[in-house]
């Protein structure tokens, strides 16, 4: 029997959370499931997989004041801010 359509993500979900919970999958988690999974590690107390999970959907960096930016430095870096 084919699975339907609507299970079909459920149980894409199912399988990758039971690979991380192991160390494993992390290259499966995307945009369209961290939500899915943040709240299936809550609902299961895993709370540091669910930790994990809400800093990989975390922003970097929004540019505000006082939160570094994560971009390279520039090629001149060292000679822009070395003391003479």
């Amino acid at each position: 029997m084919q699975p339907t359509d609507d299970s079909a993500p459920e149980s894409d979900i199912d399988a990758i959370y039971r690979q991380l919970k192991k160390g494993l999958g992390h290259e499966k988690v995307n945009d369209d499931n961290v939500f899915a999974l943040i709240d299936r590690a809550a609902l299961n107390g895993h709370k540091q997989l669910e930790t994990e999970l809400r800093e990989w959907q975390a922003p970097c960096s929004d540019g505000s004041p006082g939160v570094p930016s994560t971009i390279a430095p520039t090629r001149g870096f060292n000679r822009e801010n070395a003391k003479h």
